[in-house]
């Protein structure tokens, strides 16, 4: 059976001499692997729009437990992102929680704008790494079922206070009245960090990025939402373990 989806190349493995072997998320079926025969040789039709972070439309045929890439047409190559380490990085570690929590074999059509977006500012190196990774991440969370209780306090019921906390665990808010010095666990957030991460949840997603911030309120922000995806994940990922040794 043949089917025609649009998606994101999130990683390729070489196999055999010149095959790949692509996970791709898709905006029909979710999260998929599929074979591209020869697709490593430069000369071969599926070579370009087989690499990692290309954007692209795949003509899929299914055969029983798996799917083999017949035609694909890139769209976006985003080769700017290779130019920077950083920015790399974020972006390898992006595609390796969009495996984590996007479903497979279902419509995954909210994914795929979040990193299609975030692929194209880190591209451009119009956005701080920090803003893109974090802002990606809590939407990403929250689409899969973990999105955070970022209206109020969850006790009093503040819908801002001179000092906020943001606990992980819980995935709750508190005012400093509630929780003296965040309590156990509790994460600080600034006006705007506690803006930012608001806006991460429940903008559209058309202006997911569109904000800036900067110095501790950015790292509130990026601080507050790995924790919160650490305490989500069930393993650690690779990706997100050498990012570190980069930011």
């Amino acid at each position: 059976m043949h089917q025609k989806v649009e998606g994101i190349v999130l990683n390729a493995v070489t196999t055999g001499d010149n095959d790949r072997l692509c996970t791709i998320l898709t905006d029909k079926l979710g999260v998929i692997a599929a074979y591209a025969k020869g697709a490593r040789n430069m000369k071969n039709k599926n070579f370009t729009a087989t690499a990692q972070f290309v954007y692209g439309r795949f003509d899929l045929f299914h055969h029983r437990s798996y799917y083999t890439l017949d035609e694909s047409e890139y769209e976006e190559l985003n080769l700017g992102l290779r130019d920077d380490i950083v920015r790399l990085a974020v972006a390898q570690y992006l595609c390796q929680l969009a495996m984590e929590l996007a479903p497979e074999g279902e419509p995954a059509g909210e994914y795929l704008p979040v990193l299609r977006a975030a692929f194209y500012y880190l591209s451009g190196d119009t956005r701080d790494p920090k803003l893109i990774k974090a802002a990606a991440e809590l939407r990403l969370l929250s689409l899969s079922g973990y999105m955070p209780d970022l209206v109020m306090c969850a006790s009093c019921g503040a819908y801002e206070h001179d000092r906020m906390y943001f606990l992980p665990a819980t995935a709750q808010i508190k005012c400093d009245n509630c929780a003296p010095g965040g309590g156990k666990g509790g994460l600080p957030l600034s006006r705007g960090a506690l803006t930012a991460m608001r806006h991460a949840v429940l903008s559209d997603v058309r202006k997911l990025y569109a904000f800036s911030l900067s110095g501790e309120s950015l790292e509130q922000f990026y601080r507050a939402s790995e924790a919160f995806a650490l305490s989500k994940l069930e393993k650690r990922l690779t990706t997100l373990a050498f990012l570190r040794t980069l930011l």
